[in-house]
């Protein structure tokens, strides 16, 4: 009853030289949303910015993103204007992929701000919704999906601030409080379920063949099934989000160092992308969100009370 939709499958495409993009945070920015270029070129250093800030929360963010050493074409995108932060991995051919990819993060920042869970998961129904329109009245765009990972700012509430997690896919988003490094989400793939189930270890699973194969996507089906949690917005905690580009190269433990050793969202976000296309990898695109709750709002909630996740069941939108 977990995955009512039928395996996804994803594709290798020629080399290319790899390229990084950085952002930082900036004051009021207007939307980030990546469009890669594709040809190789310089490594910009990424822009130190002021943070952006609402009443009683503030956050400072920076993004990387890589081709691949294995790929034609970027097919991530990801959003990151202050508010929501996501990352959408496209599937479906180069220019499907990339297509699908753009329309999910565009519908999430036309969306925002969001003063609700239900609102942002709404908000991924409309982008299954469009994704589809889109593949209807062009087919070489039929096929078209993508993953969805997204952290939202909820807006001032009238108790303390909170964020709103949604995910469909194999995209994720883990976070660093007080030391303590946590995968908030569940891949959506035949090998995850496998192993959330009992069938597979998590060594196993590292080598099973299907361990690619997506069960939900942003555009497949008519209704998309999104997972959904609310959780407190608690100063000194650093957020990661994340394409499989990322943590099919780069290990949690490595994850986890790199959070805790780099200061800087920015050269957070940028050096997990680097890991992830160093020789020898890079077998897939990379992209890194990487999002740190920079005022104190609760003194005496770090650490564990980052990790009070209030979720619900998947709700099909």
């Amino acid at each position: 009853a977990r995955l009512p939709i039928p395996p996804l499958a994803r594709g290798i495409g020629p080399t290319s030289e790899p390229e990084i993009e950085a952002i930082a945070s900036a004051e009021n920015p207007p939307p980030q949303i990546l469009r890669p270029k594709q040809s190789a070129g310089s490594r910009p250093e990424p822009r130190a910015g002021s943070p952006v800030a609402s009443a009683s929360v503030r956050f400072a963010y920076g993004a990387a993103t890589d081709t691949g050493l294995h790929r034609s074409e970027n097919e991530d995108r990801y959003l990151a204007d202050g508010s929501v932060f996501a990352v959408a991995d496209g599937l479906g051919g180069y220019s499907g992929g990339a297509t699908a990819a753009e329309i999910a993060v565009g519908v999430l920042a036309r969306s925002g701000p969001f003063r609700t869970l239900d609102q942002l998961i709404s908000a991924v129904g409309s982008a299954n919704a469009e994704i589809r329109e889109r593949g209807r009245d062009d087919p070489e765009l039929s096929e078209m999906s993508t993953t969805l990972c997204a952290l939202a700012h909820l807006g001032e509430a009238a108790e303390a601030p909170r964020l709103a997690i949604v995910n469909v896919g194999d995209s994720r988003l883990y976070a660093l409080a007080s030391q303590e490094f946590r995968l908030l989400t569940a891949d959506h793939t035949i090998v995850g379920n496998l192993v959330r189930d009992g069938v597979l270890t998590k060594a196993d699973a590292a080598s099973y063949r299907d361990r690619h194969t997506l069960t939900r996507a942003v555009g497949y089906e008519p209704v998309v099934l999104v997972d959904g949690w609310e959780a407190p917005a608690v100063g000194g905690t650093r957020f990661l989000v994340c394409s499989d580009g990322v943590t099919n190269e780069v290990a949690d433990p490595e994850i986890a160092d790199v959070l805790r050793s780099v200061p800087g969202p920015a050269d957070a976000a940028r050096s997990l992308v680097e890991a992830a296309v160093r020789p020898g990898h890079g077998r897939d695109n990379a992209t890194a969100v990487v999002v740190d709750v920079i005022d104190q709002t609760a003194p005496d909630a770090a650490g564990r009370a980052a990790f009070v996740l209030e979720s619900r069941p998947a709700v099909a939108v």
